[in-house]
């Protein structure tokens, strides 16, 4: 009788065991609902369905719509090549900075400049602040040379409070050597970042809807400041990701995507639809990973400074500060433009002189050139520049309406027949713009701002455009040091409308040294 029961018991267990594993695999929600959270330490693969097991990569374009997400597979050979090794050790650079650190305070106590016990504490501290300061931390998403400087820059000043204070309770030691000492300590460890010294770069998996993670992989292969190595899509695509970027079809795929191919950064973009446990639970698959979560934000061109993210009530929201238009701020970058606008204009006297002079003998007319132009607010002031087209020039231009080659309202032609000789070494130089120091100095003009407009060209402005007349126009701003006449009309408004909505006193700063360098390059002008 017991072994009938325990055969009826196994032949039940049989036919149910299945069906109930089945049927959770397939239930609504997807994967990532089913996702555990594993231990931090630990480098095994998310739980996954056994039909989303090991997804295969596609390389080429999907031929034809797929109703599953599964995607085509690979041979054997292929996928072992796309498996990527976890990153090197980063213990070389530790290493290199203590030797430097000790070679400097032999130099120290050779000199007689400081004590051996002292300098030897200090070069012997300098590794392990720098790493609790974060120098030794893989290239973080977005992160900038000079925020990797600003680390060191930190890691110094902690390392000059923490001698300053300890060496007059151990030892007897100047301030000024020790201080000057962790000074050249952190000249020694930041120099390859002001020096510009190439790192690897972020290793990126995007995950969303097939157009907007195209239009994110040309974005960040056009910065060359990411390396995308892999796309999650919703769904499949006729359209294939620009490159050999692997695509996987499912964004439970996800997480196995940035453990095969060492992604440093996923990135989550606006519209992939996924609720806020599926945030959460595909937070937890990559723990372990050495992979950071992102999602994108849905902002366009807002810098990071202008947000924060709040809770209220429970509900997590990211509060977006508004631009600086007006207040002390802005009083104070007119002030200090007018001023050094007028420094500028006195000492380049004497050149504006003889280019005056120089334009009227190569061709009849006035050496400066008059023309209305769109201040802020709408309010229309006259722009002066050195003549470098003949007096006729606004005439001609009537003639020449089909041989623009720029989009939109703009107007250009790189070998325009109007510009004289003399007037094409002047664009060259940007020495035409001079006289815009005068429009400063009056209050017309800024010497950082957007592209100053004609009238024409305000009244072909839509929406976005209209937004660059709340502040003044600039004599450079973004659209000069980005390429200037070799840029595209909606590329030219997006610059100046990321400058207007994210303005600081240290762009401006950032522009203007920018711009030498610009104006050296000779890019974009004619």
């Amino acid at each position: 009788m017991s072994d009938r029961v325990a055969e009826v018991v196994s032949e039940v267990a049989a036919g149910l065991v299945p069906d109930i594993v089945a049927e959770a695999a397939t239930a609504e929600g997807g994967l990532l609902d089913r996702q555990v959270p594993r231990p931090r330490g630990v480098t095994t693969l998310p739980l996954v369905a056994p039909v989303a097991l090991a997804p295969e990569p596609v390389l080429a374009p999907v031929p034809a719509p797929v109703l599953e997400p599964v995607v085509e597979p690979v041979p054997a050979e292929p996928r072992a090549r796309q498996t990527v090794a976890r990153p090197a050790p980063t213990w070389p650079a530790p290493a290199l900075d203590l030797l430097l650190a000790l070679a400097l305070a032999a130099g120290s106590v050779a000199q007689g400049w400081l004590e051996l016990p002292v300098a030897l504490a200090t070069a012997l501290a300098w590794p392990p602040l720098l790493a609790v300061s974060g120098r030794y931390r893989r290239q973080a998403l977005g992160q900038s040379r000079a925020a990797r400087a600003a680390v060191v820059l930190r890691a110094g000043a902690r390392t000059a409070v923490l001698t300053l204070a300890v060496s007059p309770l151990l030892w007897h030691a100047d301030p000024l050597p020790l201080a000057a000492f962790v000074a050249a300590l952190t000249v020694t460890s930041g120099l390859p970042f002001v020096a510009g010294v190439r790192r690897p770069r972020p290793r990126v998996v995007l995950a969303g809807r097939p157009r907007d993670v195209r239009d994110a992989v040309a974005q960040l292969r056009a910065s060359g400041s990411h390396e995308v190595v892999a796309a999650c899509l919703t769904r499949s695509s006729k359209t294939p990701v620009e490159g050999d970027v692997p695509v996987y079809v499912g964004l439970e795929a996800s997480s196995t995507a940035a453990h095969d191919h060492g992604a440093d950064a996923l990135v989550v973009l606006p519209g992939a639809k996924l609720s806020p446990v599926e945030v959460r639970r595909l937070h937890w698959s990559l723990s372990g990973m050495g992979t950071e979560l992102f999602l994108g934000t849905g902002l366009l061109d807002v810098e990071p400074q202008r947000t924060r993210v709040m809770s209220t009530a429970g509900l997590g929201v990211l509060h977006v500060g508004k631009p600086a238009l007006r207040g002390p701020r802005r009083l104070l970058k007119d002030l200090v433009e007018r001023a050094l606008a007028l420094v500028a204009l006195v000492m380049a006297l004497p050149v504006l002189a003889a280019l005056a002079v120089a334009v009227r003998m190569e061709t009849p007319g006035p050496a400066f050139f008059r023309q209305e132009r769109i201040g802020r607010d709408g309010v229309p002031f006259t722009m002066l520049k050195l003549r470098s087209m003949g007096v006729d020039a606004e005439t001609a231009r009537l003639g020449l309406t089909d041989e623009n080659e720029k989009d939109g309202v703009l107007f250009k032609i790189a070998q325009d027949p109007r510009i004289t000789p003399l007037g094409s070494k002047l664009r060259r130089y940007s020495l035409d713009e001079l006289p815009q120091l005068w429009n400063v100095v009056r209050g017309d003009m800024s010497l950082v701002g957007p592209r100053p407009a004609l009238p024409c060209e305000v009244a072909r402005y839509d929406v976005d455009p209209r937004r660059r007349l709340v502040v003044k126009p600039g004599v450079t701003g973004l659209w000069q040091v980005s390429g200037r006449s070799d840029l595209t009309w909606a590329e030219s408004v997006r610059l100046d409308l990321k400058y207007v909505e994210n303005w600081s006193l240290r762009s401006d700063v950032s522009i203007l040294f920018r711009t030498v360098r610009a104006v050296l390059s000779h890019r974009g002008a004619y």
